[in-house]
């Protein structure tokens, strides 16, 4: 498999994970309203975003030694 299929799967699969968290926190009553989860998945994809942004750069910053 490629490289961006891994990341790509493992997204989902985080993106997953949190949905399964978010639903069983809406049933202990620890998240009141839909935009509570909606900021849980923003954070997320927020520290995705910033990963992705390191390891690039990261990347190019070692091809150029």
């Amino acid at each position: 498999m490629l490289t961006v299929e891994k990341a790509v799967l493992k997204i989902l699969l985080t993106f997953a994970i949190l949905s399964v968290i978010c639903c069983a926190f809406w049933q202990l009553r620890w998240l009141t309203s839909a935009s509570e989860a909606a900021i849980l998945f923003a954070i997320t994809g927020g520290v995705i975003a910033i990963d992705f942004a390191w390891t690039f750069l990261r990347k190019s910053i070692r091809n150029r030694t």
